[in-house]
């Protein structure tokens, strides 16, 4: 299977290092310091420092044969533009795009291009590895709460998380820390593991706890 992931966050490098052992991955961003991390961490994996909105690029990353795009950027517009070249320009047989802001998942439909709409990398890594049919994946979502935000935190020097193992930390209730990024290197987090300043954390958690997790570990 050939897959294109459009951002290369902690969300894209997430799904990245989860599905490139299997399938042929290309990851896309903008970003050229994510793109150095990206190509340091993901061997095997083609990495383009390129803007995934625009057509030429998704070109020259192979979207005429690929299988699968995740268009999973942190801007809900671009996830949109891309999931409608994708499906209309290229005609993509599968397009999984992630929505920030729960507000906007109303726009997520097959008309702007997306199959599946998604707030949460585990699932869409679980769609993908079990070969889930779109019928299924539908069902999947509709049983999914709709009050689950998809978070993503840098900690900032002053961070009350600092130096702390993350069994000590007062995390909100219906919260899961996903995984954390040091420097180069992504890790799934464990109860002993503490959190550095720089740190960037991808946490699953309630929407009407976003806040009170966002002032424990730092901001966005």
């Amino acid at each position: 299977m050939r897959v294109i992931i459009a951002g290369g966050g902690v969300v894209g490098s997430f799904l990245a290092q989860v599905l490139h052992e299997k399938f042929e991955v290309t990851i896309i961003d903008s970003s050229k310091e994510k793109c150095d991390v990206l190509s340091a961490s993901l061997k095997g994996a083609k990495v383009i420092c390129e803007d995934a909105c625009e057509p030429w690029v998704l070109e020259y990353a192979g979207i005429a044969d690929a299988d699968l795009v995740l268009a999973v950027t942190g801007d809900d517009e671009d996830n949109l533009v891309i999931s409608c070249l994708a499906k209309y320009e290229y005609d993509a047989p599968k397009v999984i795009a992630r929505v920030n802001n729960p507000r906007n998942r109303w726009l997520f439909t097959r008309s702007w291009g997306v199959d599946v709409e998604v707030s949460t990398p585990d699932i869409i890594a679980k769609i993908i590895e079990e070969e889930t049919t779109l019928g299924e994946v539908v069902t999947l979502m509709k049983l999914q709460a709709s009050d689950v935000s998809l978070v993503e935190i840098t900690l900032t020097p002053d961070s009350d998380a600092l130096g702390k193992p993350l069994a000590n930390l007062a995390l909100p209730l219906d919260t899961l820390i996903v995984t954390v990024v040091r420097e180069n290197a992504m890790t799934i987090p464990r109860a002993e593991t503490v959190l550095q300043p720089d740190d960037r954390v991808l946490a699953i958690t309630n929407v009407d706890n976003q806040k009170a997790l966002e002032a424990i570990l730092g901001h966005h």
